[in-house]
């Protein structure tokens, strides 16, 4: 009878703490923690259902209430106070003299699986475009991404060259081939400016990404406009949602790592 009530115990601690240990770490990717990692996929919640099923048989069970209460008290901030906008205005820079640039570069963000560019992406570049219509219009570098999905190497180029006939743009349009970072959209867009001349341009990107994104085209050698983004659902604005405000979340928390990792390769001062 005792062999069974312990097992029993056993058995309940092991799945309380596998779902606290789940539960847990579907908070945190909604934090935006997964995209640190630069893992694919939602490799975190069987490994947290694991840990948490161990510590949950364990004197160490109390540590899986401190690190939910944690995560559950930060997704509340977040979602639910303009903690986010106060802490986005670091990143966030906005120049004037975008009329005196000779040329318009559009940063990318990712593709979908499907050869498809992300909403943010379109975002960017709907902005571009929008900067680029002037008298005379100003030339277009745009970057393009050539990611790995399973076996196959899929790119946006045909989604980018779809909205271009869509939007018939009056200015030179250069698309920059399999950029990974911005560091080397920077480089190969130096090349690209080199050789035709354009030392002043615009950078395009997205609000949260402009300073580190700036400043490492400066880095390089470029004379920088930075030009945020118009993007949808940012979450930096009042009135957003909870859903635009974890979004926003995510952006400020990568940045804070990406910015520090830029920093310390000496990519950017």
């Amino acid at each position: 009878m005792n062999d069974k009530g312990t097992r029993g115990r056993i058995a309940r601690g092991a799945t309380a703490g596998a779902i606290l240990g789940t539960l847990t770490a579907v908070a945190a990717h909604v934090l935006g923690v997964q995209p640190l990692l630069r893992i694919p996929d939602l490799v975190l919640f069987f490994p947290s259902a694991i840990v948490g099923a161990i510590l949950g048989v364990t004197r160490l069970r109390p540590l899986l209430w401190i690190a939910a209460g944690l995560v559950a008290m930060t997704c509340l901030l977040v979602s639910y106070t303009p903690l986010v906008s106060e802490l986005s205005e670091q990143f966030v820079r906005r120049d004037s003299g975008a009329s005196s640039v000779q040329a318009v570069a559009v940063l990318s963000v990712g593709l979908t699986p499907d050869g498809m560019m992300r909403s943010e992406t379109l975002d960017r570049l709907l902005t571009g475009l929008g900067l680029a219509r002037q008298i005379p219009p100003l030339p277009l570098m745009i970057s393009r991404e050539r990611k790995e999905f399973g076996e196959r190497f899929i790119s946006d180029s045909v989604d980018q060259q779809r909205l271009m006939a869509l939007t018939q743009p009056s200015s030179q349009v250069i698309f920059v081939d399999s950029v990974f970072t911005t560091r080397t959209e920077a480089l190969r867009m130096k090349s690209v400016a080199q050789a035709h001349g354009w030392s002043r341009i615009a950078v395009v990107t997205s609000p949260m990404h402009t300073r580190r994104a700036c400043a490492t085209f400066e880095a390089v050698g470029f004379k920088v406009v930075c030009v945020p983004a118009e993007v949808r659902g940012s979450g930096l604005y009042e009135g957003s949602n909870a859903e635009d405000r974890l979004r926003a979340f995510r952006a400020w928390l990568y940045e804070t790592f990406a910015t520090s990792s830029y920093r310390q390769r000496g990519w950017i001062h």
